[in-house]
């Protein structure tokens, strides 16, 4: 549709915020339930609501700290597990716009997607598990980062125990996860910020399919 409407002319509302504290009637989402359960061939995984927001609050502490702000894309080249949810309500808590490609997906196809979009951070895993088997990808992330401007820092998930020791970024800084997430003790005091948006302020970049030509990134917004 062109020229695209505007949904709810002047509310404001915060995606991650929504998604955080949901609506459960009076009394709210009792913080000591599950809010995530995740497998993986590795890992089994069983996290509260309590515990899902102190970490999302840890890690957008971290993306302050690494200046993001409204409008700046966070990029993941990570699967499916719970730091990537973490991460994603990160950064969208303060406007951060997402996008997420697949850690099994080849550099060429990263770059075509994340070149046309502009990433300031990266989270990346060390590599996957697959079918028995372990892989790195340190390698990977490397070039993916040679090949991109302006990422001002590349986040690494531990998955296989590689670290990150396997990335060298060059004009990026490379951070562990656990390091990028440690907080001074005036961080540890604040509260989570959530920066409220118009209601079609863009949540997700995702791509078109690439059957027909090039991987076109296409913008998402999300009322919830």
């Amino acid at each position: 549709m062109f020229p695209r409407p505007s949904w709810f002319a002047g509310a404001k509302l915060n995606f991650a915020e929504n998604l955080l504290y949901p609506n459960c009637g009076a009394a709210g989402v009792d913080q000591d339930t599950i809010a995530i359960i995740a497998a993986t061939e590795t890992l089994r995984d069983k996290v509260t609501w309590r515990e899902l927001r102190e970490r999302v609050r840890a890690c957008q502490a971290g993306l302050r700290r690494h200046g993001v702000s409204v409008g700046d894309v966070v990029a993941s080249y990570v699967g499916n597990h719970v730091n990537a949810v973490v991460a994603m309500l990160a950064a969208t808590s303060l406007g951060a716009v997402w996008t997420g490609v697949s850690p099994d997906s080849g550099v060429a196809m990263v770059v075509e997607r994340l070149r046309q979009i502009g990433v300031k951070v990266l989270f990346c895993d060390d590599g996957q598990f697959y079918n028995g088997k372990r892989f790195e990808i340190g390698d990977k992330v490397q070039e993916v980062l040679n090949a991109l401007d302006g990422v001002k820092a590349c986040v690494v998930f531990d998955v296989v125990g590689a670290g990150v020791k396997a990335v060298e970024g060059g004009d990026c800084k490379v951070l562990d996860y656990a390091d990028f997430c440690a907080e001074s003790e005036d961080e540890k005091q604040k509260e989570m910020e959530f920066v409220q948006l118009e209601a079609n302020h863009p949540v997700y970049v995702l791509y078109s399919s690439g059957t027909t030509g090039r991987l076109l990134p296409l913008m998402s917004s999300v009322i919830c």
